[in-house]
């Protein structure tokens, strides 16, 4: 069934304009594709599609959607999430505890044990076909928290009882997927009005900038490497090659550039940036490019950072206003046609 911009198959559901497939015609994220063993997921007409006939529902590709367009309508990762965390329990088992661990990143794992400090376990079984992915998270998770000297980490640990697991799995699967929902925490529900009002919010985002909120005295490393980074990107803007055309702002799926009120400046909050480069991509003329550093501080609370500012002043010529980087006081039109064609129109008596 669709609905516009909503694909369904009975409980999962695509979110074509969170999609950055579909936000960018030249965005090559595959990321879904990648996870989807039935390849119920595609492209049709260069755009995103669901193929419901093949969708199996298994939730394997929601964990690793940039924008959260993915979603299974009976199990909320969010709110499994921060109902975990006030559990005593360490392990997460697969099929018993939550669908599956494709459903999860690092986001959400990093949420855990920050806020629970304590190590994180991640049970799986023989027949497990989200390992690879588990490890890729795995290894996400363990190196941002060893670059800011947390002590705890999450860990991988194979089942030793087959029986006893598949015994779990048959008297918990149904009840955890389809067990009534509880109450959300008041931060599950401010996240999911969130997520459904505003196109640009990424829920595990928020939840994980609210886990290091708490931590944030204790961590003495705050200049943190974002090369080769999942979790913190940073971008800076070269002066003298932007035109400050705003492409750039236009097209960012999560509001992360935008103007000042001047409309003289170009900001960057890197709390909100997802790494999806388009910001990149899209400036014609190359001049964004990314900062090999970021201030934990800046990235957990929001804060902006201006990454140019212009002065505009009136052209001498023709009196229209432009961006004024130095120099005469000439717009770029009328200094190209002074430089390169005024001799077009010599006068006779001039030859």
């Amino acid at each position: 069934m669709h609905n516009n911009f909503l694909q369904k198959k009975e409980l999962f559901s695509l979110n074509t304009l969170k999609c950055l497939r579909n936000e960018y015609f030249f965005n090559e994220c595959d990321l879904c594709f990648s996870r989807c063993s039935e390849m119920a997921l595609g492209l049709q007409k260069e755009k995103i599609k669901l193929f419901e006939n093949r969708c199996i529902e298994c939730g394997d590709c929601i964990g690793i959607c940039p924008t959260q367009a993915l979603n299974l309508e009976n199990f909320d990762t969010e709110e499994f999430i921060l109902n975990f965390i006030n559990t005593q329990k360490s392990t997460i088992l697969e099929k018993v505890d939550i669908p599956s661990f494709g459903m999860l990143d690092s986001h959400h794992l990093l949420t855990i044990i920050i806020r629970k400090k304590e190590n994180l376990y991640l049970e799986y079984d023989e027949a497990c076909k989200n390992l690879e992915y588990l490890k890729q998270i795995q290894k996400q998770t363990n190196n941002f928290l060893q670059s800011i000297n947390f002590k705890y980490k999450v860990e991988l640990k194979k089942h030793i009882d087959e029986l006893n697991i598949e015994n779990k799995i048959r008297r918990n699967l149904f009840k955890t997927i389809f067990e009534n929902k509880k109450q959300l925490q008041k931060e599950t529900s401010v996240s999911n009005n969130l997520k459904i009002k505003n196109k640009e919010t990424i829920s595990k985002l928020i939840l994980l900038k609210n886990s290091i909120k708490l931590i944030i005295e204790e961590v003495e490393n705050i200049e943190l490497s974002t090369l080769d980074s999942t979790l913190l990107f940073n971008k800076q803007i070269d002066f003298n090659s932007c035109t400050n055309c705003l492409d750039c702002i236009n097209f960012c799926p999560t509001n992360a550039l935008f103007q000042n009120e001047k409309k003289d400046s170009i900001y960057f909050q890197a709390g909100k940036c997802i790494g999806c480069n388009i910001c990149d991509d899209i400036c014609k003329e190359k001049a964004i490019s990314n900062k090999e550093k970021i201030n934990l501080i800046d990235f957990t609370f929001d804060k902006a950072s201006k990454l140019v500012e212009f002065t505009y002043k009136t052209c001498q010529e023709c009196n229209s206003v432009f961006i004024y980087k130095n120099g005469d006081i000439i717009c770029p039109r009328c200094k190209d046609f002074r430089d390169n064609h005024s001799s077009m129109f010599t006068l006779a008596k001039d030859f």
